[in-house]
């Protein structure tokens, strides 16, 4: 009788184990059958280049312009359990704390932990939909989802853990960082403060306009670096993995670091 190709044999070693965590995630997801939801709504006044801060835990955050010195957070609370009391009370434990003033607007997650073993049956999340004066300076970070952020001039700090970073039509500043989950930043001009922008697990993919000056930085460690035909003119060594250069003569520096993904660079 003829022997399994080692190939197959692991195909079959694994199907078991795949099929078992499906299994496992439907289990899970009867688990939370009951849903409850709830608005956090509030609109503050705030100065030119004054500061916008949320801080998130287990959701989304996503912020474009609006209009005049306004600004409108949305919060939509979502409780998931077995019934729907249970549910209900998860739903009650989580608290959005705000502070204000002209200069700044900060909102906060957080959630009331209980020792009962009713919350062991329980998930939770808020996202946060945000408008924001263009000027605002704005910094945003959650630990389990995304940011995305549009159409703003000052200066943009974006944070995740678990999730990705979509910044788009960005003109200030701007430093954007994840561990697991990949960086995509497009810029309508370079800043003088340049960019910053850093993943451990995922890719960083960065548009530019093809007339930017800037000095550029790149390193990754498994990956490559595409500088997707934009003339830079590298300076000292240069590898697949390794890219100092300037574009267009040089100007604002723009320092890109991955652990393991690539760099691609592309003009707008």
């Amino acid at each position: 009788m003829r022997s399994i190709p080692t190939r197959l044999r692991a195909a079959m070693l694994i199907l078991p184990v795949a099929l078992a965590i499906s299994a496992g995630c439907d289990i899970a997801m009867a688990d939370f059958a009951e849903k409850e939801t709830a608005e956090w709504r509030k609109t503050y006044e705030l100065s030119p280049g004054g500061r916008v801060e949320i801080g998130n835990v287990n959701g989304r955050i996503k912020v474009a312009t609006g209009e005049g010195n306004q600004v409108e957070i949305l919060a939509l609370k979502t409780a998931r359990a077995a019934n729907v009391e249970a549910a209900k009370q998860t739903l009650g434990r989580i608290e959005i704390r705000d502070s204000s003033s002209s200069e700044g607007v900060k909102v906060d997650t957080h959630f009331e932990r209980a020792s009962s073993s009713l919350f062991n049956h329980s998930n939770w999340q808020v996202e946060y939909t945000v408008r924001v004066p263009a000027s605002a300076n704005v910094k945003l970070s959650t630990v389990n989802g995304g940011v995305e952020v549009t159409g703003v001039s000052g200066r943009v700090i974006a944070e995740a853990t678990n999730g990705g970073i979509i910044a788009r039509g960005i003109t200030g500043t701007i430093e954007a960082s994840t561990t697991n989950g990949g960086v995509d930043v497009e810029l309508t001009k370079v800043d003088q403060g340049g960019a910053k922008l850093e993943c451990t697990n995922g890719g960083i993919t960065l548009g530019l306009p093809s007339d930017s000056a800037a000095t550029l930085s790149a390193r990754v460690t498994n990956g490559g670096i595409d500088t997707g035909g934009l003339p830079i003119m590298a300076r000292g060594e240069s590898s697949r993995r390794r890219l100092d250069g300037d574009l267009n003569g040089g100007g604002p520096r723009i320092s890109m670091e991955c652990t393991n993904g690539g760099i691609e660079l592309r003009k707008r």
